[in-house]
């Protein structure tokens, strides 16, 4: 059984770990092998979580299965402006309710301390089963994207936003 906390100082490197197989096995079939070996790398996402996870502005929530840190997500706020920029579970712990959990816990401690807050992400406009999860928590597309062109491909990150209705968390 996991639970759900947020991420203190010493969870980097663990952190750095599920996003990088996280990342992997979810975007092995939905972008080119050389852009996610490139962007994909232990020692780059570990740095970059120890430096991430002292950040003032940064919120991270784990869960964890017993010493194991199964999914993580991550948010960065400016003001009442808050982007999830990061939600992975190690794929052997994909669904079984890890992401909404993640999901739900970190939405309400947000919204109980800032009830004006407002949130968006980006995703891979290909990654329909991130953006169906996203619909399921209140997340609405917006017309907004970002087109990155990669070895003669165009890879597309679609803006979804968040109600903050409570009754719809």
């Amino acid at each position: 059984m996991f639970f759900i906390r947020k991420a203190v100082q010493k969870d980097f490197s663990d952190i750095a770990k599920v996003h990088v197989y996280s990342w992997h096995d979810t975007y092995l079939d939905l972008l080119p092998i050389s852009y996610t070996d490139e962007m994909n790398n232990l020692a780059k996402k570990t740095a970059m979580w120890e430096h991430i996870l002292h950040q003032p502005e940064v919120e991270v929530w784990v869960a964890q299965d017993g010493n194991t840190i199964a999914g993580f997500i991550g948010y960065y706020s400016q003001n009442n402006l808050y982007e999830i920029t990061t939600l992975y579970i190690l794929p052997t712990y994909q669904q079984q309710g890890m992401g909404s959990a993640l999901m739900k816990v970190s939405l309400q401690d947000i919204t109980a301390a800032n009830a004006a807050a407002r949130f968006h992400l980006w995703v891979l406009d290909t990654n329909t089963n991130a953006i169906n999860f996203y619909k399921k928590h209140g997340f609405e597309q917006s017309a907004e994207h970002h087109e990155e062109m990669y070895e003669n491909i165009k890879i597309i990150d679609i803006k979804m936003i968040k109600n903050t209705n409570p009754s719809t968390t």
